[in-house]
């Protein structure tokens, strides 16, 4: 290798074989600029060849279109992030040309299948998931369609009339003095031409009933001038597509104040065993035949009391397999020892052979249900204790004449319950 001749004097000395880092600073050509490419201006190692370029980034943009139209959460925001990937490759030189490409694809299916949903009702019960859920959050106070009230919401008659045609409602707090609680509603069977209105007011009558004791299960919480009340369909709004009753607790007198809601969401266990059984009973019990006195009608009276019998034996059989908490049993064990005994005169009094002898067991059923004994019950689970103002108790057993009167003018007997039986109002669009 040819050594370079020494310096002139008074000029730096260039680095040597064996000095410094090594390498010799090859020579320049006359005229040529700067040093070589690689080379440092400050003496230090020079280098033969250039450094990499670097690579451009990944567009954000592909990315988020490539995931959004794998997740299809929200296929059109894929196509648009899609497009504006691309158009930001090509500008700025950006890498990620093939993900937003098939992001762009894979969101254009989910776009299509969107589309294709929305068409065919697909997403029609989403629809209205997400309607009801904005009414239930809609600010008090508001006017709410009586095509559109809602399990839970309270509500004022404009006027104060409730058995009226009503085209809307307004929606107040439960907290507060009001005209109606919605206990429920359900669909009247059928697509075809318009019932009648006593056809649908008939449904209404029983379906409404188990609405309502499923809504209000202890029922001595309920306050008396609570009565059954329901919306029906009017002819013009049937034809609109409103085949939907919805059913409520309302009151023709004073207003009713605070909630009557509690049903399985609220009451513990050991509540609602006890409810169920004490319901199921009523309920046996309210369906006495029309007839006022057990002559007019033997064979009808023997029927009820053989039904009431067998729901007797049914709850009893319950509430002694149910597995109680610590007191609880002990509370309720009289309430179950009563119902014991009057089932076995209602079994008696179910094959009666003259209407004396079925006073005589209907009686003795009657007096084997110490009032008392539910009052102690309940006290000890912490329900209601005060009984409904119409409990009084009547021929031989079969309780008061109560509730509320029906759409066709009729009285429900129900020991103090009520029958379900309740009026209404249509509704208008």
């Amino acid at each position: 290798m040819e050594i370079p001749p020494p310096p002139a004097p008074g000029q730096p000395q260039e680095p040597q074989p064996g000095q410094g880092f090594g390498w010799p600073t090859p020579p320049q050509a006359p005229g040529a600029p700067g040093p070589y490419p690689g080379q440092p201006m400050n003496g230090g190692p020079w280098y033969p060849y250039p450094m990499a370029p670097q690579r451009p980034p990944v567009s954000g943009l592909a990315v988020a279109s490539l995931v959004t139209g794998i997740l299809c959460c929200i296929p059109p925001l894929g196509l648009v992030l899609g497009a504006l990937g691309l158009r930001r490759i090509k500008k700025e030189g950006q890498r990620g040309k093939g993900l937003a490409i098939a992001g762009i694809a894979l969101s254009t299916v989910g776009t299509v299948l969107l589309v294709i949903s929305i068409v065919t009702g697909g997403l029609s019960g989403g629809w209205r998931d997400f309607k009801d859920g904005w009414n239930s959050s809609t600010a008090s106070g508001s006017s709410r369609s009586t095509l559109n009230l809602r399990k839970g919401d309270c509500f004022d008659v404009p006027g104060g009339k409730l058995e009226r045609e009503v085209v809307s409602v307004r929606i107040v707090p439960c907290a507060g003095k009001h005209d109606a609680e919605v206990s429920g509603s359900f669909r009247v069977p059928g697509d075809s031409a318009y019932p009648g209105q006593d056809t649908i007011a008939a449904q209404a009558d029983a379906r409404c009933l188990d609405l309502e004791q499923a809504y209000a299960m202890d029922r001595w919480k309920v306050p008396a001038e609570a009565d059954p009340y329901y919306y029906t369909p009017s002819r013009q709004s049937w034809s609109m597509g409103d085949h939907t009753v919805t059913c409520a607790f309302a009151s023709q007198g004073a207003q009713l104040e605070g909630s009557v809601r509690n049903d399985a969401a609220t009451l513990d266990p050991d509540q609602i065993a006890f409810l169920k059984a004490a319901d199921a009973v009523e309920s046996a019990m309210a369906k006495a035949p029309d007839a006022d006195r057990v002559e007019d009608d033997l064979s009808g009276f023997r029927q009820w009391a053989g039904r009431t019998a067998r729901a007797m034996d049914a709850q009893t059989r319950e509430l002694d397999a149910y597995s109680w908490q610590p007191g609880s049993r002990t509370a309720v064990q009289p309430y179950i020892a009563g119902l014991k005994v009057a089932q076995k005169e209602w079994a008696k009094a179910a094959v009666a052979t003259d209407a004396n002898d079925f006073y005589m067991h209907s009686g003795a059923a009657d007096a084997a249900q110490k009032q008392a004994d539910e009052i102690t019950a309940r006290g000890a689970l912490g329900l209601a204790t005060t009984p409904p103002s119409t409990d009084s108790g009547s021929d031989g057993g079969s309780g008061d004449s109560g509730g509320s009167s029906g759409s066709d003018g009729s009285d429900g007997s129900d020991g103090g319950s009520g029958d379900g039986s309740g009026t209404g109002g249509s509704k208008s669009v």
